[in-house]
């Protein structure tokens, strides 16, 4: 009996659909995707073992090696509402920070980080990461004033606590490993002494040299 050979059929699947697919997954992750902020100073934080992740929307007090303070307010809109009620605070006493524009408050929210004080808004604002960078690295940025005498960081705090009204808050203060262990202490107080008795500590993972 003759065998009946099946006739061969060359499969052909149409990729279109799946090119189109994985382009548009590919769009959304880069578009939505958090790079790590261009900081000005590079904070070596000690390690541990917490496992709780940083959320995005976050107040972080860096302290760098020698002791300076770097305010970190992560979300532009909540940046933009800090820096009026600083102007309520400051306005009058620098007549330059009352009277900066919409452009200039609108490149206040672009900053990384406040690293300088209150009077020296206005002529930083308008500079460039990598111009801050080399300031910094220069010594000519000593971060926020803490001491006793000008205590812009409590005021900073405060703006931020006005800023975010019945809105939740966290603060967390991000230490260098070898930072001034006195340095740390004030920013404690600090926050203390604003009634914020709650915060984090931010620390590498025990392990991962990132």
């Amino acid at each position: 009996m003759p065998k009946i050979k099946v006739p061969r059929k060359n499969t052909h699947m149409d990729m279109t659909a799946m090119c189109d697919v994985g382009f548009l997954l590919l769009t959304f992750f880069i578009l939505t995707a958090k790079f790590r902020p261009n900081e000005l100073v590079e904070i070596v934080t000690p390690a541990s073992r917490a496992t709780e992740t940083v959320k995005d929307d976050l107040v972080t007090i860096s302290v760098d090696k020698i002791g300076n303070v770097y305010y970190v307010a992560s979300s532009p809109r909540r940046k933009a509402d800090i820096l009026e009620k600083m102007i309520e605070k400051y306005g009058t006493k620098y007549t330059m920070l009352g009277s900066l524009n919409a452009k200039q408050k609108a490149q206040f929210t672009q900053l990384e980080q406040i690293a300088f004080p209150a009077q020296a808004i206005p002529q930083m604002v308008g500079l460039k990461q990598n111009q801050l960078k080399d300031m910094q690295s220069r010594g000519q940025l000593t971060g926020v004033p803490k001491d006793t005498t000008n205590n812009e960081l409590g005021d900073w705090i405060m703006a931020t606590r006005f800023a975010y009204g019945d809105d939740k808050i966290t603060f967390a203060i991000k230490g260098d490993k070898t930072s001034n262990i006195v340095a740390i202490k004030r920013v404690i107080d600090v926050l203390r002494e604003k009634d914020v008795n709650s915060f984090k500590l931010v620390t590498a993972l025990e392990g991962n040299k990132d």
